[in-house]
């Protein structure tokens, strides 16, 4: 008997030591080493020290990838690198195709010195690009940083970036990494959020289902906030064409989302039309609605240059000046199918028609 548990206790420590040492020579991967030395490149490129609260480290990590290769573990390399982690809010992760390959930003926020480096196959091409705003928010230096490998990225990257570097709030910074970038639709859809919570809170047995028409970047704003999704019968996006939501307008302001709180165990519901006042918005932080829509559309960098610099002066407002953008176009009652039926046609000739 005692040999026998010598023999078994000698194999279990055989099989550990076996276990183990393939776990220390195990590694990375080529090409996640690759990745590695990449961000140690970019961090020491930065010239930051080791976890300074100036530092963003911006990645599409854990949805992109490096070939056939996943990349989560790139968030920890990249924690043990610079410093920044979620919990600090420095660390962010963008929500990305996973047909899309890894890349990353390390970005100084006193200095706007921002460091991009984009998985091509065969390594890491990497960019400096200063992102301070009186740089990047041109059009000169906008067509010069889309030149390099940070490329039809740029909106993605300097949106979220400059946004970040106001401390916004937490959950509109997850709608924005949700979305993949930051943009008046997004802060919009939060206001919703927020004034939703304030005016029209939850109560027991109670959903947030959510129609907007049309399917537009404040619709993912909800979906991120209130986890509202097509899946779960709660978030819809329509088709309407703009004439048609025209005809709803009040004051210039047309109706974006029909909120609903349905409790299908009492089966009631009730809701309201929600707009949102954009030329009040922009007017508060020195823009016109037409600074959105320059000569040229997408040709123009000003059409991203602007919405970069609306949502970051949105996101420093405060919350009580920010709901007051929201305009209750219409409010409604009927039974829990009413949301249903809304979701299925016309969603504002539903509402109004109550």
């Amino acid at each position: 008997m005692i040999k026998r548990v010598c023999i078994f206790g000698g194999c279990l420590l055989l099989i550990i030591f076996i276990y183990a040492g393939a776990a220390v020579g195990s590694g990375p991967s080529p090409a996640m080493k690759l990745a590695q030395d990449a961000i140690g490149r970019a961090f020491a490129e930065s010239g930051s020290p080791k976890g300074d609260g100036n530092l963003l480290v911006l990645t599409n990590a854990g949805y992109g990838q490096l070939g056939p290769q996943t990349t989560e573990a790139f968030l920890d390399i990249a924690e043990r690198a610079t410093g920044c982690s979620v919990g600090r809010r420095s660390l962010l992760a963008v929500h990305s195709s996973i047909d899309e390959p890894l890349w990353f930003s390390v970005y100084r926020r006193d200095t706007g010195k921002m460091v991009y480096a984009r998985w091509t196959g065969q390594g890491f091409a990497q960019q400096v690009v200063d992102c301070s705003p009186e740089k990047i928010l041109t059009p000169e230096g906008w067509r010069a940083a889309a030149a390099g490998p940070l490329g039809a990225n740029i909106f993605s990257v300097v949106s979220i970036t400059l946004t970040w570097a106001v401390d916004p709030p937490w959950p509109l910074l997850l709608a924005a990494l949700f979305h993949d970038h930051f943009c008046p639709g997004v802060n919009s859809g939060y206001m919703f959020a927020e004034y939703l919570r304030e005016k029209m809170p939850l109560r027991e047995g109670e959903q947030y289902v959510f129609v907007t028409a049309p399917g537009t970047c404040a619709a993912d704003a909800l979906q991120m906030v209130f986890n509202a999704t097509a899946g779960k019968s709660s978030g819809y996006a329509m088709h309407i064409a703009p004439d048609t939501a025209a005809r709803y307008a009040k004051n210039n302001v047309r109706p974006t989302t029909v909120a609903m709180r349905v409790n299908r165990g009492a089966d009631l519901c009730d809701g309201v039309v929600l707009g949102f006042d954009g030329e009040k918005a922009y007017g508060d932080v020195g823009m016109k609605p037409q600074d959105l829509s320059p000569p040229g559309g997408r040709n123009n960098p000003l059409f991203f240059i602007a919405r970069v610099k609306a949502s970051r002066e949105l996101a420093r407002l405060p919350r009580a000046q920010t709901i007051g953008y929201v305009v209750e176009l219409n409010k409604f009652t009927g039974k829990a199918s009413l949301a249903d039926k809304i979701a299925a046609g016309d969603p504002f000739a539903q509402a109004v028609n109550q």
